[in-house]
């Protein structure tokens, strides 16, 4: 009965926070939401999770939820069989097993048992692959778990996938026109120093991601105070935001950045299902009066996707193999699929930067690998492990690594990323130069020397 139990709230703990990321939007109900930008992230990243249900690993047979030892050692069994590499990143796998057996024994929780079971995946040193216990799902997918159908309240800042690995401070990248933020004057390349007295810091390459969502989401009415530094020349002030629906938010546009030569612009902040065709949508649009001479792909801050088809519209080729880094494993050759789309021939720039995640990382390198465009701004995430998500007896996850990407040469990018051709750095206030930021206008520069 209490194995039941439990896995009945998982479906619905999962259930709740999958119907959240669709039921977002403005705090009109009659109306149809406006797909925001840090929605629709959430979407792309849930959609990268694979969940599989509870069923007995490598032969192990679970009594319950209750079965402590057989948890452990069905969690062992996947990550033994499942794991993306065979050396487990120098982790002692087998000995592992024999330590925390013996730990198991000793468990008389659940909660202790959350506990072990984040401890053992921790000694694959792998951000990427973790336990999520069920106080972790909210966090682990970064919503609240409101009821389906209950409208969202937002700031209207843009902050997701994260800050870029190179950023030293929490950054506004984007705000929605009509919102909370905007109204309050806070604009793109602002700092969030401070949420709610509470000093934002950087925690290697990242910022918490209690920190991040604290900024965006919350319920209709809540109130968030973000000290905010908007300029070199002035002193951090505290902004009180009452939090309300959200509309006009950046999220696909494109633009004609430059008339002679001809260049455009296209802002990709996911590669979620319909992103080829709208990638190309924009491409007809941008050149419904003339050609383009050049074009601008910015993949900064996109958290992923599936950009297979994206990366058709310009060229096709082998780029590398995908698939585990384990002795005897056949790993599947990643070949981009023509009939190109557009053309082979106009000059393309791809913008990235250390938040261009998944499939944001395949994109760039796809494109500089069958030497289709010039890379410009800081390496890509090299996010490039495909997770997959494993219910474990008691109704929890492990969230695990289970492939990866390597180049024709062999090149793993998997915590490296692309290198851009050209490396341009955003620094503290590049967000705010004008007319573009820095790395927007290093690509039209890249552009002009190759048009000229």
């Amino acid at each position: 009965m209490k194995r039941t139990y439990w896995i009945v709230l998982f479906l619905i703990i999962i259930g709740v926070l999958f119907s959240a990321c669709g039921n977002a939007g403005q705090v009109d109900a009659t109306e149809t939401p406006e797909k925001v930008n840090a929605l629709a992230t959430i979407q792309a990243l849930s959609a990268q999770t694979t969940l599989v249900p509870p069923t007995p690993m490598g032969g192990v047979a679970v009594e319950g939820p209750d079965d402590y030892v057989g948890i452990i050692k069905q969690a062992w069994n996947i990550i033994d069989t499942e794991y993306v590499r065979d050396n487990f990143n120098g982790a002692d796998w087998p000995a592992i097993y024999d330590e925390y057996i013996v730990l198991a024994e000793d468990v008389t929780s659940s909660e202790e048992l959350w506990n072990l079971l984040g401890e053992m995946v921790g000694e694959l040193d792998d951000s990427h692959s973790r336990h999520v216990p069920p106080d972790r799902m909210t966090a682990e997918f970064g919503i609240d778990t409101a009821a389906a159908g209950e409208a969202r309240a937002a700031s209207g800042i843009e902050i997701w996938p994260g800050p870029s690995r190179e950023d030293e401070f929490l950054t506004v990248w984007n705000v929605c026109a009509q919102s909370v933020a905007a109204q309050a004057g806070i604009t793109r390349g602002d700092i969030i120093t401070a949420i709610d007295g509470n000093p934002v810091v950087k925690e290697g390459d990242d910022f918490k991601r209690e920190d991040r969502t604290a900024v965006i989401f919350g319920n209709a009415g809540d109130q968030v105070t973000l000290t905010v530094w908007q300029g070199p020349n002035q002193d951090p002030v505290d902004i009180t935001l009452t939090l309300d629906g959200v509309g006009g938010c950046p999220y696909r546009y494109h633009e004609v950045v430059l008339e002679d030569p001809r260049i455009g612009y296209i802002r990709v902040p996911d590669f979620d299902g319909d992103s080829a065709f709208t990638i190309f949508e924009s491409i007809k649009a941008l050149e419904e009066e003339q050609p383009l001479e050049g074009l601008i792909m910015d993949v900064r801050h996109n958290p992923g996707g599936n950009s297979d088809d994206s990366v058709a519209i310009f060229t096709e080729g082998i780029v590398g193999t995908v698939g585990k880094l384990r002795e005897g494993e056949q790993r599947t050759i990643f070949r981009i699929r023509g009939p190109v789309e557009w053309n082979e021939t106009t000059p393309v720039v791809v913008l990235t930067d250390g938040s261009s995640h998944s499939a944001a990382d395949y994109f760039p390198a796809a494109m500089k690998e069958l030497g289709r465009a010039t890379i410009v701004g800081m390496n890509s995430a090299g996010n490039t492990e495909g997770i997959t998500g494993w219910s474990l007896a008691d109704g929890t996850l492990i969230r695990l690594a289970v492939m990866t990407m390597a180049l024709n040469d062999g090149t793993v990018l998997e915590g490296i990323g692309v290198t851009p051709d050209v490396i341009v750095p955003l620094g503290t206030w590049g967000l705010k130069a004008e007319p573009f930021d820095l790395q927007i206008q290093a690509g039209i520069d890249t552009l002009l020397e190759m048009i000229q």
